[in-house]
């Protein structure tokens, strides 16, 4: 069997197994913890930061090195959401810079920057990452150049956004605009993030906006054999426990991701809840949840997909909420594990090996990150209360004046990422 097909195969078993987590691989917990890190004042440049997050380790919770990027006041935004293989760079994202930066990791406490990615014109703002089982990276890009052909929308570069691919090293192979002329969307169609169905050469985008004017409430499919766009679906309102709709629920289709019957789930940044069914022959999104808040604005970020429960970041809940989705058509929410007042949780990412939850924040709140511990067999959340910052708050801090690299101030951290 070539490795290709292999890879197809036990993609497909998987549910795409790039953003699904095993829920029994306790035992061998991560070491690091790499946070894509900004300078707070942007006077000093961004950094690569590492943690040592090994729980037997007498340093745990302690930054190991930083590594300076070169720029400042970049916005370090996305990492990819888990670490590849050994000897493939790490891909990053510096928002405001509009570069993506491919980060060497082979010297595991000492990840340095190897290049960055060209610019793909007209398209603008990468964003998201996802690896295809050839080992290729897709980038979502929120804009493109020019001003936007659509009403509503005044963001200067504006219009659609597209899709690039990349080799693992960081050649362009090819780039489509996400622009459809039989969606009866009226706003710009901006791709933020992905979920694979290799077995069926398909790929799902959603689409949501960064600091775009607006975005259409939209997930796309795509062939994902050519990059083609094959059909762009609007999103409805999500329902309440009583069957009535949501209103504004769909707003910012955010995070997709492949279950084992081969559906897909996702959640919308107004944290309505969805499920993507028969995506061959006649692609559905049906309404499956909702979370109703008074603030429109929910803040359902980034989830985590662990066997059953599905792991929901939601900054204006100051929380993390595990729904038992094991019947996708009617999730049942488990549990509600809050933080405090002022923290958003936005970035979730899992350690398999420690069964352990890193939880960043959503921009404007990013001086720490939490980390929880998961329990696979009622997926129940506890914060981890031996991580804490030299100021004795739960997690890690970013509030330091001092770092390796040097006395650059206070910084954030949007994303991490955990190394073994």
């Amino acid at each position: 069997m070539n490795r290709h097909l292999r890879a197809l195969m036990v993609l497909f078993v998987a549910g795409s197994g790039l953003h699904s987590c095993r829920e029994n691989s306790a035992g061998n917990p991560a070491r690091y913890l790499y946070v894509w890190a900004g300078d707070e004042d942007g006077k000093q440049s961004d950094f690569m930061a590492v943690y040592d997050v090994n729980p037997s380790s007498t340093n745990f919770g302690q930054v190991i090195s930083t590594t300076p990027v070169g720029m400042s006041n970049s916005m370090p935004h996305h990492l990819e959401y888990q670490l590849p293989a050994a000897g493939e760079f790490l891909f990053g994202n510096a928002h405001h810079h509009e570069t993506v930066l491919l980060f060497d990791t082979r010297d595991s406490t000492h990840p340095t920057v190897a290049r960055t990615l060209p610019a793909v014109p007209p398209l603008r703002y990468p964003h998201d990452f996802i690896r295809l089982p050839s080992g290729n990276l897709l980038v979502g890009y929120l804009r493109s150049d020019g001003p936007s052909p659509l009403a509503g929308d005044s963001t200067m570069p504006g219009g659609h956004g597209g899709i690039a691919e990349f080799t693992p090293t960081g050649e362009l192979v090819r780039w489509r605009s996400a622009a459809d002329s039989t969606s009866t969307s009226t706003v710009p169609i901006r791709p933020y993030a992905f979920a694979l169905l290799p077995a069926l050469d398909r790929f799902v985008v959603t689409s949501a906006l960064m600091m775009e004017d607006t975005s259409a409430s939209v997930v796309q499919m795509w062939r994902m054999s050519d990059l083609t766009l094959l059909r762009t679906l609007n999103v409805p309102e999500a329902l309440d426990s009583s069957g009535k709709s949501i209103k504004g629920s769909n707003g910012l289709p955010f995070e997709p991701r492949v279950l084992p019957d081969g559906s897909v789930f996702f959640n919308s940044y107004y944290c309505g809840f969805y499920r993507l069914t028969d995506v061959m022959n006649n692609p559905t999104i049906n309404p499956v949840y909702g979370i109703d808040m008074p603030d429109q604005e929910k803040a359902c970020g980034i989830p985590l997909l662990i066997g059953n429960y599905w792991i929901m970041a939601i900054g204006r809940l100051n929380s993390l909420v595990t729904l038992d989705i094991s019947d996708p058509t009617h999730p049942r929410e488990v549990q509600r594990l809050y933080a405090d007042s002022v923290f958003r949780p936005h970035w979730l990412a899992y350690d398999e090996g420690g069964r352990r939850v890193i939880a960043g924040a959503e921009n404007g709140g990013e001086g720490r990150m939490l980390m929880a511990d998961f329990h696979p067999a009622t997926g129940q959340l506890t914060w981890n209360e031996a991580l804490r910052g030299k100021d004795g708050l739960r997690g890690l801090s970013f509030t330091s004046t001092q770092w390796p690299h040097g006395a650059s101030g206070a910084a954030f951290g949007h994303a991490a990422v955990f190394r073994r």
